[in-house]
């Protein structure tokens, strides 16, 4: 179906106001590498950076650096950074979350230099206070490549809604904890604006997702909050259907004040113990 110029011209309007908040969200969103079982360097999936108390995180998805956070890279100015820290990481079968505290002050200066770490006034913990409008930022392991001697990443964002077909029960999860963003169906885009699929997401779990806000009529780089980290996507209907699930920001706070001892508030929404797993 043909697209028409008035249309064209809004997907071109929110491409340039996403790009915005798009470049903004790769500031504080980093890629993982190992060396896999045949030594070859490859992505492993995606990071944010956040700060509080004047220490130092990334937060991911458990799945993602589960039996390889002894052997887990960034890659800062063309080389390869092993990162210093202390990981704690749930039991990923319900909440899916890893966590590093950064433990070497020049690594971290590095990585300040390089990008720049979220502070609480940049997280969303009320479900009511978002808009609904999310944004998907990661780095999906198909749009990665390792040759001639370097990594060339590509990230790829995603606008996604949140499902209502998706019961939450079948997988033992509570929508005070989990959001379940659609990714079934075809997309557009300024830049290519016939219907296609988006790409594998794999490697995009640990990213995160974020609400934009008024990202139209506002300054998109200040309208985003992180809503929650991606922990995965689930295909049903022999693949025709697909889910992203997401871990909220109140679950990944609350997870890291039990497991860091933070001094901060305890969460009102999220009663539980959050039980640490094998990393």
């Amino acid at each position: 179906m043909a697209i028409t110029p008035e249309k064209l011209e809004l997907l071109q309007i929110k491409a340039r106001q996403l790009g915005i908040a798009t470049d903004a969200i790769l500031q504080s969103t980093i890629q993982f590498y190992w060396y896999n079982e045949d030594n070859q360097f490859e992505a492993l999936g995606s990071g944010v950076l956040l700060t509080v108390e004047g220490r130092y995180f990334v937060a991911t998805a458990a799945h993602v650096i589960k039996g390889a956070t002894d052997n887990t890279y960034v890659v800062l100015g063309g080389h390869e950074v092993k990162l210093a820290g202390k990981w704690s990481s749930t039991k990923p079968t319900v909440i899916d979350l890893a966590v590093l505290e950064l433990s070497d002050a020049s690594q971290i200066t590095d990585l300040q230099q390089a990008y720049r770490f979220l502070t609480l006034d940049d997280l969303t913990l009320r479900q009511k206070t978002l808009t609904g409008n999310y944004l998907l930022v990661g780095y999906p392991a198909t749009k990665t490549k390792v040759y001639g001697g370097g990594v060339h990443p590509k990230p790829y964002f995603l606008q996604a809604a949140e499902a209502n077909d998706f019961d939450l029960a079948t997988k033992q999860l509570q929508p005070a904890a989990h959001l379940v963003l659609d990714a079934t169906g075809l997309v557009i885009a300024a830049s290519n604006p016939d219907p296609h699929k988006t790409p594998d997401l794999e490697g995009i779990s640990g990213g995160g997702v974020w609400d934009t806000g008024n990202y139209l009529r506002r300054d998109p780089a200040q309208e985003k909050k992180l809503a929650g980290i991606i922990t995965e996507e689930v295909k049903s209907g022999r693949g025709r259907q697909r889910h992203l699930l997401v871990t909220r920001t109140a679950v990944l706070l609350e997870y890291m004040r039990q497991a860091f001892a933070l001094n901060i508030p305890a969460s009102t929404t999220i009663k539980a113990r959050v039980t640490q797993g094998d990393s």
